[in-house]
């Protein structure tokens, strides 16, 4: 007598697997999907590593639009969005709003080192569609953040607006930093 459990158990998990994970995902701000979508990003959530929506603290220094954290991963995930708008200068400057969002967000202790690496014009377009970016590694000011550590990813794009991606962190080895490096890319 042959068994329909393999078949069955197949056709169980094609039609609940995309409700399970579609549960997973968080619940982004209508707010924060106007902005993704008026900058022309996409957005990479991850799914895994139980990342949920979270409100970080409220703070003089910048107060991000949205942030997910993973207990497992232990890494905290910051978005700031800015749309490109030719009537504000800005907007249009990515390198200057950058310096500005990097000098209000970093420790700014004597002690204290930023360490700066400016990825290929090939990786920002092949991984974030991007014609400007930068990468930052510093200590955050307490007030932004109690983790010990952060990198910054600004990448921005002519014409469509510049977005500024924290990931706060305490262990510098945390390869979670690598695998979530593409949490958004420009369309």
């Amino acid at each position: 007598m042959t068994s329909n459990w393999p078949s069955i158990s197949a056709a169980c998990l094609f039609f609940l697997l995309p409700q399970c994970l579609l549960a997973q995902k968080s619940e982004q701000p209508v707010a924060f999907e106007h902005l993704l979508e008026s900058a022309g990003l996409e957005f990479f959530e991850p799914l895994d590593a139980g990342y949920r929506t979270i409100q970080p603290q409220e703070n003089d220094y910048l107060d991000c639009q949205y942030a997910i954290n993973s207990n497992r991963e232990d890494l905290e995930i910051r978005y700031y969005v800015l749309p490109w708008n030719d009537a504000d200068a800005n907007t249009t400057s990515p390198h200057v709003s950058t310096f500005r969002v990097l000098t209000s967000v970093a420790t700014n202790a004597d002690e204290a080192v930023i360490s700066a690496i400016q990825p290929t014009k090939e990786v920002l377009l092949r991984n974030f569609n991007a014609d400007w970016g930068m990468t930052y590694f510093f200590t955050p000011k307490p007030a932004f953040s109690i983790e010990p550590a952060c990198k910054l990813l600004a990448l921005s794009r002519e014409g469509q607006g510049t977005v500024f991606v924290f990931f706060l962190f305490n262990d510098p080895g945390n390869e979670a930093l690598d695998r979530r490096e593409v949490a958004v890319r420009f369309k």
